[in-house]
């Protein structure tokens, strides 16, 4: 059964956070410098018992050094993707296959609308899908049916390529980077999407720094609990379900933990 991630600049605080939390999963922020420091990064990230992608540095301007060190990082965690930007895909995609052949490079959608989302799956390998995305962008704060419809009619054409999902919770109107559970009815339907096509990469709340802490990533693994729950019980067998008559979460988590 699929199950979620969390995404966090690797640095030691973060690793143990998410190992508290019950995280089994991660994607790895990296920029110029933490590529550099790849084999402490590594020696570090396999202290934890996490599953790992990696996020390419955002800035478009990286030297062949760089490129390199992402790969050595990428093979040195068995990572399950390497997430790139579109234009990082078209400078650097060539010559990061060159380097690692079998490297699962997930290039993410971002400010697209329908036409270029279309065109954006048609002519990459490997996909990121980013939900937030495309419900801002793509869709433009459109009704969690329509998203759903929509998410649905992609998955069913390019799941075979799709190796990598950022979802945070996302809500029309609502800052960006929030975690899973400020959007219940978008996650419960879109892990049911993900699992009804075997999906086997990560799922990822990507979420921004302030929520990277005990309480939102344990809130986040509840939510998630509550629909392997729903799930095995037949309670979420299609996309269109509604949460409207599920009980509130309850935040079990214990005071001495925060």
């Amino acid at each position: 059964m699929i199950t979620i991630a969390t995404k966090f600049a690797p640095y030691p605080e973060y690793f143990q956070i998410a190992q508290q939390a019950g995280f089994c999963r991660a994607e790895l922020w990296t920029d110029v410098a933490v590529l550099a420091a790849w084999q402490q990064v590594a020696s570090r990230a396999i202290e934890y018992p996490l599953e790992y992608a990696i996020h390419f540095p955002n800035q478009l301007e990286q030297s062949d050094e760089t490129l390199q060190q992402a790969v050595e990082l990428y093979r040195a965690l068995d990572c399950h993707a390497l997430i790139v930007h579109q234009p990082h895909q078209d400078r650097y995609g060539e010559r990061l296959r060159q380097l690692a052949p079998d490297m699962r490079l997930a290039v993410e959608n971002h400010k697209l609308d329908r036409q270029a989302f279309i065109d954006w799956a048609e002519r990459n390998p490997g996909l990121t899908l980013d939900v937030e995305h495309v419900w801002q962008f793509t869709l433009s704060d459109c009704p969690l049916a329509e998203l759903l419809e929509f998410l649905e009619s992609f998955l069913r054409r390019y799941a075979d390529k799709l190796h990598h999902v950022h979802m945070p919770g996302y809500l029309p109107g609502q800052p960006q980077h929030r975690p899973m559970y400020c959007s219940r009815d978008l996650t419960l339907n879109v892990l049911t999407l993900l699992d009804q096509i075997g999906f086997e990469g990560l799922i990822v709340s990507e979420v921004n720094p302030e929520f990277q802490n005990l309480h939102d990533l344990r809130m986040d693994l509840l939510l998630y609990e509550r629909w392997r729950v729903l799930r095995a019980g037949g309670n979420l067998a299609s996309p269109n379900t509604t949460t409207a008559g599920i009980a509130p979460l309850q935040a079990t988590i214990p005071a001495s933990a925060l």
